[in-house]
């Protein structure tokens, strides 16, 4: 079985960098890493990843929620919000969204990996 592709959408660099090393270190494949919401729309179809983990505060226009929101419009992929701001107000907007989970940043391998291992698309 090939590895699952996850795209990060995630618009520090950094943190992106450190959560594909996270994902390649847990044996799925990182398909793209985009830093907006608009990016993140025009590369969906093309990439055509297995899942998605998706910052909720994003440059551009959209947030990571309503990107969410009209990537499931196309195709309903299972989301992984991760975030440092989880106030009420933005979890309940998030939760419309029907998401696989929250994480808190920083993000832990540990944490994702325990995340990961109940889907059925892969990974090691």
């Amino acid at each position: 079985m090939s590895p699952a592709k996850v795209m990060i959408v995630e618009d520090e660099v950094i943190a992106a960098m450190a959560t594909a090393r996270m994902l390649k270190k847990l044996g799925f494949d990182v398909c793209g890493n985009v830093t907006s919401g608009e990016e993140a729309l025009l590369a969906f179809d093309g990439e055509c990843p297995d899942i998605i983990i998706m910052d909720i505060r994003l440059d551009g226009e959209l947030d990571g929620i309503e990107t969410t929101r009209q990537l499931k419009l196309r195709r309903d992929v299972p989301v992984i919000f991760v975030t440092a701001y989880s106030d009420d107000s933005t979890r309940t907007r998030a939760e419309a969204t029907k998401p696989l989970a929250f994480i808190n940043k920083p993000l832990d391998i540990s944490q994702l990996e325990h995340i990961l291992s109940n889907l059925s698309i892969g990974g090691k």
